[in-house]
């Protein structure tokens, strides 16, 4: 077994799917980065990593997490005794600026909820945009997590959360009576959907361009902010470790800021403009 099937073999020990597909992913650039300038993977140095992150990408959010990835790699190579120090520690923090909340907006939600085709595509849309489920947390939603009217959620790190379920969902659920899968799939051996396949179908057949199952939580977020503003407890809701992280949803857009703005008085501004503009 290759050095990259052995390190994913050990991630999927302890960690999700789309955890190990990020780690692998990164890990693979880094090995074919290094099979393209003549380099082994574990016998790089910092200074060749600090090469390599700029070609993973310029978004500093990218870059970090590429970095993470192979932060992880080097640490399992420690752990099997190929390596005695992790050279990805010296890489220079890289700090990701904190982003707007870009919610979809009410009349996109509306037009995917026409475009619902069966059950499944509505229930895809409300856990997310009611909920603020991730595509991960949603494609493993089975009967056994419904318990009135919350939905025991388990998400990053395994760690679980009960969000209320919204009264349409807790109709929606109550007139189905589903047991079992609530996204079943006979196609995997999991027996439900991939998260993959949630998010494309919501993605490219439910919204429009470029609006996803993301953008959809965003809409929660921010939706709920503005009913209750309490950080602590969307914090709970989103599963997020970082309040840091909540606190993008606390971030005013930019169009909602420009009204206010243009109330303010002018003090005779544009009167003195309209004398002035025809000096210059």
């Amino acid at each position: 077994m290759d050095l990259l099937a052995k390190f994913e073999s050990w991630l999927l020990l302890n960690r999700r799917p789309l955890t190990v597909r990020n780690r692998v992913h990164y890990a693979k650039k880094l090995h074919d980065w290094c099979m393209e300038n003549k380099l082994q993977v574990l016998q790089l140095h910092a200074r060749d990593l600090n090469k390599w992150v700029p070609s993973v990408g310029s978004a500093p959010a990218t870059r970090k997490n590429a970095v993470d990835a192979i932060n992880v790699f080097y640490d399992w190579a420690i752990f099997e005794e190929l390596l005695e120090e992790n050279p990805a520690r010296d890489i220079p923090k890289i700090d990701v600026p904190s982003g707007l909340p870009h919610p979809t907006p009410d009349e996109v939600l509306q037009e995917g909820i026409d475009r619902c085709d069966n059950v499944q595509d509505l229930l895809m849309l409300l856990f997310a945009s009611y909920g603020g489920l991730r595509v991960s947390e949603i494609a493993t939603l089975h009967s056994t997590n419904i318990e009135g009217e919350h939905v025991r959620v388990t998400g990053k790190g395994d760690k679980i959360r009960y969000v209320p379920l919204h009264p349409v969902l807790q109709d929606i659920l109550q007139d189905l009576d589903i047991s079992g899968w609530l996204f079943p799939s006979s196609r995997n051996p999991t027996g439900h959907y991939l998260p993959d396949s949630i998010a494309q179908r919501i993605r490219k057949d439910l919204l429009s361009d470029p609006w996803s199952a993301h953008t959809l939580r965003h809409r929660f977020a921010t939706e709920y902010y503005r009913l209750n503003p309490d950080l602590l407890a969307l914090r709970e809701l989103l599963g997020h470790a970082s309040v840091d992280t909540t606190m993008i949803y606390t971030r005013v857009a930019p169009d909602v800021l420009a009204p206010p703005v243009a109330k303010l008085q002018d003090q005779g501004a544009a009167q003195r403009w309209s004398v002035l503009k025809h000096a210059v």
